[in-house]
């Protein structure tokens, strides 16, 4: 039986990044990793305004943002996000042992 899509889509997360206040990311998909082959600024994409627009209106602008800011930006957006503990589980995804 195949796996419930569902359950494997990126999931969107609200952040508040100092200097400019709440921002939407959406975790990064398989299909974001393969433009980003070809496309300096796909993180942008990753990122709304809490109303649903866009961050930037041009991706292409991330280019003129200050370094800092733009790494913290581009810091969430890559996140590694832990899995849930299964239930009655004390942790994220964890290595099983052969032994």
């Amino acid at each position: 039986m195949p796996v419930d899509l569902s359950k494997l889509v990126a999931q969107e997360r609200m952040v508040s990044i100092e200097g400019i206040g709440q921002l939407v990311f959406r975790e990064a998909t398989l299909a974001d990793y393969q433009r980003a082959q070809h496309d300096p600024h796909w993180w942008v994409q990753l990122i709304a305004c809490p109303d649903g627009s866009p961050f930037l209106a041009d991706p292409k602008d991330a280019g003129r943002i200050r370094g800092e800011l733009a790494g913290r930006l581009l810091e969430e957006a890559t996140r590694t996000r832990p899995t849930e503990p299964p239930s009655g589980g004390s942790g994220g995804s964890e290595a099983r042992s052969s032994a």
